[in-house]
């Protein structure tokens, strides 16, 4: 593959990839207040009332990406689909390329995800409305293939005027344009992670008509945080996407929210063990059970902190995180008030930030009112040597000083599975023997499948054999017929 070709794959997956795994965000900012000119925000406000009045929607999107580096050019031109009916029914659907796009159906009952590129699909219980659905950074990271989920997760949500203008610091009206003919309000947008342009359609029905993302921001902060730099030196990208095939309040047919699973691909209990389930397949992390890595670290209060002296008195919390990563974000209050229930009874919790500044965590820290100790790995050095590849990554140490558990990403029941281990590594319950144990028997197990299977066909004829029998049975040239015997 050509190093353009390979860097637009990048580009068309990366938003989503980035996403689900916790680099990017596209979460709201509370204590952010953008400055909106008033005719921007009268087409706006009309557009999110239209939005959230309707029962349901359906569209398709053209998308077209440019990229450019180093004087040679790419383009990637591809269709997504969405439909969606209240309080919860989705269908959404994006082919990127051959290795990247996703699938997510939601039929009311049950919430379904595939992803190209990986070889399972995950069916969980339908959360009840699109607000909940789209919690989950999964289906955020989904929604982003193709750069549009600002504009795609404002008209799900229950607020698609406020959710639209969330981490923008200007919005700005571009007056009355037209767009292949169609007469529409332009606006336009400046945020700390993404600059766009959107076109809403004038008139009684403002259907959105054309977005279009300025990605150099959000690629400098995704160089940051994945350590692509290299890779984005020089890079221009165009990026487009045009709204078509709109319908509003339709009929939807019977088979619109039904989800066909890939063939070859295999089904897990929850969207998340899509991206992550390879842990399993893989066995443990290798560090559960081990003897933790020494960490030695300066503290943000200008104090040092090292894991050893915690051996016989504490269990000991290592929250892995960056202020650029939003699961980080979402995760750690929920972490600090588990820790905090459990801080008399011999659990300490320490959150040990990635290669960042300490003014830029001071200032996280004042704006989102947390109280964590926060430990400075300014080289990483510590995260590489737990294998924190991608965060947050929770690891709870053992008073022992061994690894008990580690645990990638965040999900909806965080607290209680927190919780739950806390309460066991207490109790003085050897978790990572527990979990060692379970995988040696799950290994053993298909191991033991594999062999039976694999003795089944061994057993079981093959086409030569049956012929070979076949042959052998019926009555040669020479002996004749029975009729030609009795002749």
């Amino acid at each position: 593959m050509s190093r353009p070709a390979a860097l637009v794959r990048f580009v068309v997956c990366s938003l989503f990839v980035l996403v689900a795994l916790g680099v990017l965000t596209i979460a709201a900012d509370p204590s952010a207040s953008p400055k909106v000119d008033p005719k921007a925000k009268k087409v706006i406000d009309a557009w999110g009332k239209y939005f959230s009045g309707l029962r349901g929607f359906t569209f398709a999107s053209d998308v077209a990406i440019q990229f450019e580096q180093q004087g040679q050019k790419q383009n990637r031109n591809f269709t997504l689909k969405l439909s969606a009916e209240r309080p919860n029914k989705l269908a959404y659907s994006a082919e990127a390329s051959v290795q990247a796009g996703a699938t997510v159906v939601c039929d009311g009952n049950e919430l379904a995800m595939s992803v190209k590129g990986f070889p399972r699909y995950g069916v969980e219980r339908a959360p009840e409305t699109w607000t909940e659905i789209l919690q989950n950074q999964l289906i955020l990271g989904s929604l982003s293939i193709g750069n549009g989920a600002v504009v795609t997760v404002a008209m799900l949500s229950d607020d698609p005027a406020k959710t639209l203008l969330e981490k923008t610091t200007e919005v700005k009206y571009g007056g009355t344009v037209a767009l292949d003919g169609t007469k529409c309000h332009l606006i336009q947008a400046i945020g700390d992670e993404l600059d766009w342009q959107l076109w809403i359609e004038a008139g009684d029905k403002p259907l959105v008509r054309q977005f279009v993302p300025d990605l150099a921001k959000t690629f400098t902060k995704m160089a940051q945080g994945s350590k692509a730099k290299a890779q984005l030196d020089g890079v221009k990208i165009t990026n487009t996407m045009t709204f078509k095939d709109w319908e509003v309040n339709p009929k939807f047919p019977a088979d619109e929210f039904v989800f066909h699973a890939p063939e070859g691909v295999e089904k897990v209990d929850s969207l998340m063990e899509i991206v992550s389930g390879g842990r399993d397949e893989r066995g443990p992390h290798p560090l559960v059970g081990e003897v933790a890595p020494e960490v030695k670290l300066d503290l943000l209060d200008g104090s040092s902190f090292d894991l050893a002296e915690q051996k016989g008195k504490n269990v000991v919390i290592l929250d892995f995180w960056a202020t650029w990563c939003g699961p980080c974000r979402q995760a750690m209050p929920v972490i600090e008030k588990v820790a905090d229930k459990y801080k008399d009874k011999g659990v300490m919790l320490v959150a040990v930030n990635l290669e960042e500044g300490a003014e830029e965590i001071q200032k996280f820290l004042e704006d989102s009112e947390l109280k964590v100790t926060i430990a400075l790995d300014k080289d990483g050095a510590v995260g590489r040597a737990f294998g924190a590849e991608a965060i947050p990554q929770t690891v709870l140490v053992g008073k022992d000083g061994s690894v008990q558990v580690v645990v990638v990403g965040t999900s909806p029941n965080l607290e209680a599975q927190l919780t739950k281990n806390l309460e066991s590594l207490l109790a003085g319950k050897n978790l990572a023997a527990e979990t060692l144990k379970a995988a040696k028997e799950k290994k053993d197990a298909s191991a033991a499948k594999a062999d039976d299977e694999g003795e089944k066909a061994a057993a079981k004829p093959t086409n030569g054999d049956k012929a070979a029998k076949n042959k052998a049975a019926a009555p040669s040239q020479s002996q004749g017929s029975g009729k030609a015997g009795k002749k």
